[in-house]
């Protein structure tokens, strides 16, 4: 169940908000084809009173939807290359395993500094190569 922080007559204003970078998240995930799970912690790290893992988890699993239709789109439109995805998805799916394996042993202070020194490095090599 969603709990934001609530301050005395801003609850409206804070379930618009909460939508409006939930859509933006999406849109982030399906324009560049990641991206959206970035904003939709910080969204949920800001804006409620769950606990950091829980917010880790819950990004997670709100990118299979995002991903799913994005991921059908990009189908449609001729865009997925079959050989790349053949070599990717097995291995991606043995570290999927790992990381949930860590992901339940580490603490949350290590999960923020490397998800931040991930964030760091990937906007870093995308703006200089």
């Amino acid at each position: 169940m969603l709990t934001l922080n609530l301050r005395q007559g801003h609850r409206v204003r804070l379930v618009l908000l909460f939508v409006l970078l939930s859509f933006l998240g999406g849109a982030l995930n399906g324009f560049l084809g990641t991206g959206g799970g970035i904003l939709i912690l910080f969204m949920l790290n800001r804006l409620t009173k769950n606990e950091r893992k829980d917010n880790f988890v819950t990004c997670a699993l709100s990118i299979i939807p995002i991903s799913l239709v994005g991921s059908f789109a990009y189908f449609r439109a001729g865009s997925v290359d079959f050989s790349t995805l053949q070599t990717a998805y097995l291995p991606a799916i043995a570290g999927g395993i790992l990381g949930t394996f860590l992901f339940e042993r580490l603490k949350v202070k290590y999960l923020n500094l490397i998800f931040g020194a991930l964030v760091i490095y990937s906007g870093a090599s995308m703006l200089f190569g």
